[in-house]
């Protein structure tokens, strides 16, 4: 069995002991330590200290006294990892030590609830109650969890059924018509032997935002969440136990509450208007939109485990299932481009809602904006912008709905042996379907679906619909070897491989001709088909499909130096599938953009490589470590160094123009993210503890066929710091604690493309039939640094709580994404949540 005894060098060992002594104003009490930390990061339970992983581990503690509700409110706690979270409930993207997920790509990290890895996109964004214990593990962990484990694992543990009954209430209200309520119920069901647990939550806010044309505080950023999830586990005997788990949600939230900011100097220079080379974080937020921006999701999963004790080594056996069905619809973007302009719509909107009549929707009179009333001699002049209270920046309608199945199953040998093992098979059939559609906004509603014909109420101009089919296999095992009584070796490895298939389902027809920007090439009114990838498949879009594999291995030595603190290194490779865009991007985008293909692109001769299908992405990481205890146990302090080397980074882009707007994924050919983290606990005194930790991070691009210019330049979405700090303070008052806990965060300032300051050819170029003259300047577009103070005053008894928050409490105003459109010469902002504040209860029976 592995133990931390005795160093080996003793010349070492004599400097590492003097930090196991300090100041005698450090040493009050011999049973005053900090509480030890059991974690599973290795499909075992261990000592987070004994574990060669950068690890940040959330105790139930710690989640219910800093009010952990959703995702971001831990991630907040954590150094080197950020997360941002936007255009609808589920999308949110998540940076570990400057790798992040990607929109419309699979994730960088495994999420793991239970021991049962996740395939549903929107399960990491929900609600977060009943949970025992979170780890947020760091750097590639492909070997023990698989495929797309580029950046790190995320592994949720949620409360067992009790062997005798309980149950709990709670709830609270905030501001902005907060409030939330929920139950748990546990205990036996049959016997001894069958326990059981049902958990249920429900929320509800009207968001901090206010739609200014609809005059509706709840039509923005507002959510409404209704969770529930039952276990039952059976104790066949004492060898055998099954673990059955259910999970149902229903979420209705905003969608797509961004506002647009243009980045070209020559139109500053031109129009003698700031606001057309703009700094981001200045941006004046309006919400204006005429159409209901809304998502809707319904979730279910279900999944059973197995865990039977053979004697020579344990059996560990899942099956999981997951279904996901949801939509978005939201205002468009293309109303500057003028191709609803002649809508009757358009004209009548634009005789009510002009920039004389309103000019609380549109701000200082074309600065940037500017919307005139309907005419001869002022149709086809505006700059409307983007999700305006006109119908003539049309509608977009989107999908992503999945189903899969999962089988995982490892033997895993007893923790005591000298040598441990484990060693498993992983097998999945992943089913999505993903829709981006986009049409004219007549005024007559919406019909919430793909396509909609040319005489319904809003015909669809613009279709992507694939069905996407994928089958994984897998083989992982792990080998730890005792050396020496303090030195271990790790070897890991894990064989990937993928199949993906992807079919069209946008059926061969032509627009309604409302959209005169999606008519033929020649603008001549005739109408073309709605996926732009039938001009060249007249026949019939054909399926497509390609497989990915990987080889993912991990080498790690661990060396306990003395009782109290450990030294490791490591080198992993991590992996993350290639993939689809869908059908038609390139064709798109080649017509408006590039040259060589008889479009706009001719005058804009953007020269970008967008494709139909991107490249698998895979990551290669060395990091040193170390992990200490000191002070008798009263200051835990862990740190590390690493170097990530990334290839074919899958990289979301967004691209909006006259035919609308396209979502798509690209490839950063090469990058490198290195840095430093460190994080500390340190129980000062009986009932006061200080913690918090930074995160220091070096990326550069060394290599971008798609976006040369953009090579030297940070990795997006990597902050060079971050970091947070806290102290919470236990004070016992007449049979009660009062508990007080604070916490701050920090992250620097993020850039949110490769692009960072090169100027590159915009659309522009063609409109004003001027080649090279009004190019994008994205240099004022990075979020500025940020930090925010949550508070958190309490009573604790031994079955109730009640407790005061407040979160952002010096209510900083700051942009949670930007999401820059080169070839548009602007980005896409959305802001983050201000003060918020309220009152909890829970009551314990």
């Amino acid at each position: 069995m592995y133990v931390r005894k005795k160093p080996l060098v003793a010349g070492l060992a004599a400097v590492l002991a003097t930090l196991t002594t300090g100041p005698a104003a450090l040493a009050q009490s011999e049973s005053m330590t900090i509480e030890e930390v059991v974690v599973t990061a290795r499909k075992r339970t261990e000592n987070l200290q004994d574990v060669p992983i950068a690890i940040s581990a959330i105790s139930e503690t710690t989640i219910n006294r800093a009010g952990v509700e959703r995702a971001s409110d831990y991630i907040a706690l954590i150094p080197n990892v950020t997360l941002v979270d936007t255009a609808n409930v589920g999308d949110t993207q998540v940076s570990i030590r400057g790798v992040v997920s990607t929109r419309d790509a699979e994730s960088t990290f495994a999420y793991v609830v239970d021991g049962v890895l996740s395939t549903n996109p929107n399960s990491f964004n929900e609600e977060l109650f009943d949970v025992q214990q979170i780890e947020v593990l760091k750097g590639p962990q492909g070997a023990l969890y698989g495929r797309n484990a580029v950046a790190g694992a995320i592994l949720v543990t949620t409360k067992m059924p009790s062997d005798e009954f309980e149950a709990k209430i709670g709830g609270g209200v905030g501001n902005n018509d907060s409030y939330k309520v929920n139950a748990m119920v546990s205990g036996p069901i049959a016997g001894e032997n069958v326990l059981g647990r049902f958990a249920i939550s429900t929320r509800e806010t009207d968001g901090h935002y206010e739609n200014i044309f609809t005059n509706k505080d709840d039509a923005v950023d507002f959510i409404k969440d209704t969770s529930m999830r039952g276990r039952i586990v059976w104790n066949v005997n004492e060898d055998m136990s099954l673990d059955f788990r259910g999970g149902y949600s229903e979420v209705e939230a905003g969608a797509i509450n961004f506002n647009a900011a243009f980045a070209i100097p020559a139109f500053e220079a031109a129009f003698g208007a700031p606001a057309y080379f703009q700094d981001v974080n200045d941006l004046d937020f309006r919400y204006t939109s005429n159409t209901p921006g809304e998502n809707e999701q319904e979730t279910m999963d279900l999944s059973v485990k197995l865990d039977w004790d053979l004697g020579w080594a344990d059996l560990v056996t899942y099956v999981a299932y997951n279904d996901l069905e949801e939509y978005l619809l939201s205002d468009g973007t293309s109303a500057t481009f003028y191709g609803y302009e002649v809508n009757p719509s358009c004209q009548a909107d634009r005789a009510e809602l002009n920039s004389f009549s309103r000019p609380d929707l549109y701000g200082p009179f074309f600065d940037p904006y500017g919307v005139l009333p309907p005419g001869p001699d002022t149709d086809f002049q505006g700059v409307y912008g983007p999700y305006t209270a006109t119908s003539c920046d049309g509608y977009q309608y989107q999908e992503r709905n999945q189903e899969d199945l999962s089988i995982d199953a490892r033997l895993v040998s007893a923790g005591t042996d000298s040598l441990r093992w484990i060693a498993g098979v992983y097998m999945a059939e992943i089913e999505r379907e993903v829709v981006v559609a986009y049409g004219a906004d007549q005024g007559q509603g919406f019909l919430r679906q793909p396509y909609v014909p040319a005489d319904g109420p809003n015909p669809t101009d613009l279709l992507f619909w694939d069905d996407f089919d994928t089958t994984v296999y897998a083989v992982y095992g792990q080998l730890e070897f005792d050396l020496t009584e303090t030195l271990e070796l790790a070897i890991a490895g894990r064989y990937d491989y993928e199949d993906r298939e992807v079919s069209n389902k946008v059926p061969n027809v032509n627009g309604s001709g409302l959209n005169g920007n999606l008519n033929d090439p020649a603008f001549s009114g005739n109408p073309v088909p709605i996926n732009p990838a039938y001009v060249n498949n007249a026949n019939g879009i054909p399926d497509r499909d390609d497989s990915f594999s990987q080889f993912q291995p991990k080498v790690t030595l661990n060396w306990a130096t003395t009782d109290n603190i450990n030294l490791y290194a490591s080198y992993g490779i991590g992996f993350r599938s290639g993939g689809f865009n869908s059908v038609g991007t390139e064709d798109l985008l080649n017509f408006w953009f590039n040259s060589g293909f008889g479009g706009p692109g001719e005058l804009v001769d953007a020269q970008i490589s967008v494709t139909d299908d991107y490249d698998k992405e895979v990551s290669t990481t060395y990091e040193l470590g170390f992990k200490s205890e000191l002070f008798d146990n009263r200051l835990r302090l862990n740190a590390a160094v690493f170097r990530n080397e990334v290839e074919d980074n899958q990289f979301f882009e967004f691209f909006a123009g006259p035919f609308g707007l396209l979502r798509s994924v690209t490839t950063i050919d090469e990058m490198y993210v290195q840095g430093f983290e460190a994080d500390f606990q340190w129980l000062a005194t009986e009932g006061l503890t200080f913690y918090g930790g930074i995160g220091l991070l070096d990326s550069e691009i060394e290599k971008n066929k798609n976006r040369p210019l953009s090579e030297g330049n940070d990795v997006p979405q990597a902050p060079d710091t971050t970091g947070n700090l806290g102290a919470e303070w236990v004070f016992p008052i007449g049979g009660v604690d009062l508990v007080t806990r604070l916490d701050w965060q920090y992250v620097g300032e993020t850039w949110f493309h490769t692009l960072q300051g090169e100027q590159t050819p915009t659309i522009w170029n063609f409109l004003f039939q001027a080649p090279g003259a009004f190019a994008q300047d994205f240099s004022r577009s990075s979020r500025d640094a940020y930090d925010t103070l949550n508070l958190r005053v309490g009573l604790e008894a031994e079955n109730w709580t009640v407790t005061a928050w407040g979160r952002n409490i010096t209510d900083e105003e700051y942009l949670q994404e930007v999401i820059p459109a080169p070839e548009f010469g602007g980005s896409f902002n959305h802001q983050s949540g201000l003060r918020s504040y309220g009152v909890d209860f829970t009551y314990m029976f």
